[in-house]
C-alpha cells in the first residue's frame, strides 16, 4: 500500500474548509422588491436576533415583512438579546439569560419603491429602535411594547 504525502492531505483538508466556509459566508440572493411597493429591512446586532412580528395588527409568517403598499403602517419585530448572568435576578450566577422584547414603530409615509431599515438594539435591560430612510435619516422612534424573558 503506497502513504499519501502529507502535503496531499493536508491540502485535501484546506480545500474541504475552505468550501465549507465560502459556503457559510455566501448570502442569500436579493429578492427584487415588487413594483410599487415598499421594503423594510431588519437590523440588529450580530449577537442579537430580531424577527418581524406583527404588521398592522396582524401575525407575520417568516422572519421578514413582505414588501409594504405605500401609506402608513405599524410594524413589530421579536427582539432577542443575552443579558448576563451576574446581572439577571434569575437563573445561577454567572448563566446568561435570554430577554425578548417586543418592539413597534408607526410611519405614515412609507413609499413606494422606498427602503427603509427598522433597526432594534439593547440598552440596558430593554430595547430601542428606530425606523430609518435609505440614506441613513432617522424617520420614527421605535416604542418598547413589552419586555420578559424568552423561552
Amino acid at each position: 500500500m503506497q502513504a499519501i504525502p502529507r502535503n496531499s492531505v493536508m491540502l485535501g483538508v484546506l480545500l474541504a474548509a475552505s468550501v465549507l466556509l465560502g459556503a457559510c459566508s455566501t448570502s442569500s440572493p436579493k429578492r427584487e422588491m415588487s413594483t410599487g411597493q415598499a421594503r423594510v429591512s431588519l437590523e440588529t446586532l450580530v449577537s442579537d436576533r430580531i424577527e418581524a412580528y406583527r404588521l398592522d395588527s396582524e401575525l407575520v409568517d417568516g422572519l421578514r415583512f413582505d414588501d409594504l403598499t405605500p401609506g402608513t403602517h405599524t410594524l413589530q419585530v421579536r427582539h432577542h438579546f443575552e443579558m448576563p448572568g451576574s446581572t439577571v435576578g434569575a437563573g445561577m450566577l454567572g448563566e446568561p439569560q435570554w430577554e425578548r422584547c417586543i418592539v413597534g414603530v408607526r410611519y405614515a409615509n412609507f413609499t413606494a419603491g422606498g427602503r427603509y431599515t427598522f433597526e432594534v438594539q439593547r440598552r440596558g435591560f430593554r430595547s430601542v429602535g428606530w425606523l430609518r430612510s435609505e440614506d441613513g435619516e432617522k424617520l420614527a422612534d421605535a416604542e418598547v411594547i413589552r419586555c420578559g424573558p424568552a423561552v
